[in-house]
């Protein structure tokens, strides 16, 4: 069987990818795709929602806002990234973070009961949400320390410690995003930047992308 675009992209999501053909072939069933424009929202604070999203083109941006009204980025989703399982198991299904598309997306979503279903059929769909649960309580710790604890130096050099590929790292968010996510204004982040190519840690390449030198 040849899968399309958007299978493809759900059949490689963790939590389904350890499935055989015949398994996923049912995932694809309850599977709702939709397409959305830059600026649209998946969810937003305050709505009610239970289901998972699977990002099949495009970019989206988690973020929630503080109690001054500022942003705080949680993450960005690109290809085969999904949001929206802490829903899934909680009785609160209120949303406490906005999910904004960044870039025309295309999105498969996968509503609680088909969720529910679908675990109940395979445990170990369970398992591999248990497994992305602790991945991303660990990321969100890691990030609370370095916010707590790194001045910004030390906060963009260990984003570029955990985001780099090889020898370079390549930006997949603006700087504008970038700084909200290490909780800096943008011009301290900008600043970090260069200090950090003066001093010989990092060379530029173009606006996104950074040769890393040590």
């Amino acid at each position: 069987m040849e899968l399309q675009g958007h299978e493809r992209c759900v059949s490689r999501v963790p939590i389904f990818s350890h499935l055989e053909m015949d398994e996923l072939e049912e995932v694809f069933q309850r599977v709702n795709h939709r397409q959305m424009k830059k600026g649209e929202y998946l969810f937003m604070e305050g709505d009610i929602s239970s289901a998972l999203y699977v990002i099949h083109k495009g970019k989206v941006r988690i973020y929630r806002l503080n109690d001054n009204g500022e942003e705080q980025l949680i993450r960005v989703l690109t290809h085969s990234d999904f949001t929206g399982e802490l829903s899934l198991f909680s009785d609160d299904n209120e949303s406490k973070s906005y999910a904004e598309v960044l870039e025309d997306a295309e999105v498969c979503r996968i509503d609680q009961k088909d969720i529910y279903d679908l675990m109940n059929k395979y445990p170990n769909i369970s398992i591999k949400v248990i497994e992305s649960f602790a991945e991303r309580l660990n990321d969100s710790e890691s990030l609370t320390t370095n916010i707590s604890l790194l001045n910004s130096k030390e906060k963009l050099l260990e984003y570029i410690k955990t985001h780099r590929s090889d020898e370079q790292l390549v930006l997949t968010m603006t700087k504008k995003h970038l700084a909200s996510y290490l909780s800096m204004q943008p011009e301290t982040l900008t600043r970090t930047f260069n200090r950090l190519e003066a001093e010989g840690y990092i060379s530029k390449i173009n606006n996104k992308t950074y040769r890393i030198l040590k």
